[in-house]
């Protein structure tokens, strides 16, 4: 499909990528979304637990939310997409990746960046508790990989119930990602922090040989290709970031599927907005932006309601009749 020729025009200090990005990261406030908390078990004796906000009314049609890097079904992004699909009497759910919805989880392993087999266990697990007959995956950043790669390899064998698929500031070429932040970048540096301060709260987990290597770890590379990326079975940091990344599959996506990246997003290269696959795919529809930074996109509001929800629910509404 053509480029999608953006209605976002930040305004002021939201054209600056670092406050567009940090700001909504961390002053952002959505008031009003509920949840209530449902466990399923993995096959691997694993779980996932998955935060419910339903609509008012009775519907048929859900809306999956998949969170970004250490993220959980509290991130603002998340409230605000959620509190507008409620309000248009669409239930939400938003699955917290292993070991972050508040408790570590049973196994060493992690939802990785590609982890498109949890996705599944969670899509098939709504599938099944109630007819729905419209779904839509919407994923930030981390998650937006996660929801095309699943899309991708479901190709025209993704359940008919599942109409569309948002992916915002997404990563779909993670090296390209890893690359714009640089080794030791403002950004790679808070990620390694966070993902340090994470490892820390499972020891029950990780054998004691490890939390000594963790404080030598100096960049987010290191943590990732000397642990993740041997954990998960990759050889190292390149490895993972290859394997994980959607842009190897995109092109199999046959539902519609919106990848909304700022042009400023300090986070991502322009690799990541997959231009050039979105010219060639009847499915695939990139906007890009000049200003919004990473999982920003603010527009003023009383509600905790940013233009990035507004686009989000547009970009569904459109298609879920298809």
């Amino acid at each position: 499909m053509p480029i999608i020729e953006s209605s976002y025009k930040a305004k002021h200090i939201w054209k600056n990528p670092h406050f567009s990005t940090i700001y909504p990261s961390t002053l952002r406030k959505v008031e009003g979304v509920h949840y209530t908390r449902k466990r399923i078990e993995l096959p691997d004796g694993d779980f996932l637990d998955l935060d419910w906000s339903k609509s008012t009314v009775p519907s048929k049609s859900l809306v999956i939310f998949t969170h970004g890097f250490l993220g959980n079904s509290t991130r603002p992004y998340i409230l605000g997409a959620a509190k507008l699909f409620n309000q248009n009497h669409w239930d939400a759910v938003c699955w917290n990746h292993r070991g972050l919805s508040g408790e570590n989880n049973r196994l060493e392993r992690l939802t990785t960046h590609g982890d498109s087999q949890d996705l599944a266990y969670v899509v098939n697990h709504c599938l099944s508790v109630q007819q729905y007959t419209q779904i839509s995956l919407v994923g930030y950043s981390k998650g937006g990989n996660i929801s095309l790669k699943y899309a991708g390899e479901q190709g025209a064998n993704i359940a008919q119930e599942i109409k569309s698929v948002v992916a915002i500031s997404v990563p779909t070429d993670i090296q390209g990602s890893v690359n714009a932040m640089g080794a030791e970048g403002f950004y790679a540096n808070r990620f390694k922090s966070k993902l340090h301060r994470f490892l820390q709260k499972r020891t029950e987990l990780i054998a004691p040989k490890w939390f000594s290597l963790f404080e030598k770890y100096k960049t987010l590379d290191e943590f990732t290709g000397e642990y993740i990326a041997p954990l998960h079975g990759l050889k190292n940091a390149a490895d993972y970031y290859d394997s994980c990344s959607a842009i190897h599959v995109v092109d199999q996506i046959r539902v519609p599927s919106l990848i909304l990246n700022a042009a400023n997003d300090p986070v991502l290269s322009e690799s990541c907005a997959i231009l050039d696959k979105a010219k060639q795919s009847d499915y695939l529809f990139s906007e890009y932006p000049a200003h919004g930074g990473h999982c920003g996109f603010y527009a003023p509001n009383q509600d905790g309601i940013y233009w990035g929800d507004y686009r989000t629910w547009e970009f569904v509404k459109d298609n879920h009749n298809r």
